[in-house]
C-alpha cells in the first residue's frame, strides 16, 4: 500500500484554544484503562484497514516506517499467540525479570 506525500502544514491556535484543547485531551486520555477483556465479535475489514492506516502514520526514524502489521482472524492462532505473549510477560515481569529492571 502506497500513500502520496502529504506536506506538513502547521496548525496554530490561540493560547486560550490551546489551553482548552490540552484540558480536553487530558480529560479524554485520563479515562483510558488497560483491560484484558476481548470481544469475540468480528471486526469489519474497513475498520481494520483504517486502524492500520492510522498506525502507519506514526513518525519513525528516517521516515522508514519499519513496522509490519498482521491481522489474525483465526481464533486458534490468536489463542496460541496470547499464551506465548503471557509466558513472555511472566518472564519479563515476574521474579526472573528482576534482572532487566536493574539495567
Amino acid at each position: 500500500m502506497s500513500f502520496p506525500f502529504i506536506e506538513y502544514k502547521p496548525v496554530e491556535f490561540s493560547e486560550e484554544e490551546s489551553k482548552s484543547r490540552a484540558k480536553s485531551f487530558f480529560e479524554f486520555m485520563d479515562r483510558r484503562r488497560s483491560i484484558r477483556d476481548f470481544s469475540d465479535k468480528d471486526v469489519p475489514e474497513e475498520i481494520i484497514c483504517n486502524i492500520i492506516k492510522t498506525a502507519s502514520t506514526a513518525p519513525s526514524g528516517a521516515h522508514k516506517q519499519p513496522w509490519v502489521f498482521c491481522v489474525i482472524r483465526n481464533k486458534d492462532l490468536k489463542h496460541r499467540i496470547r499464551l506465548l505473549a503471557e509466558e513472555e510477560e511472566k518472564r519479563n515481569y515476574g521474579p526472573e525479570g528482576e534482572r532487566w529492571l536493574k539495567i
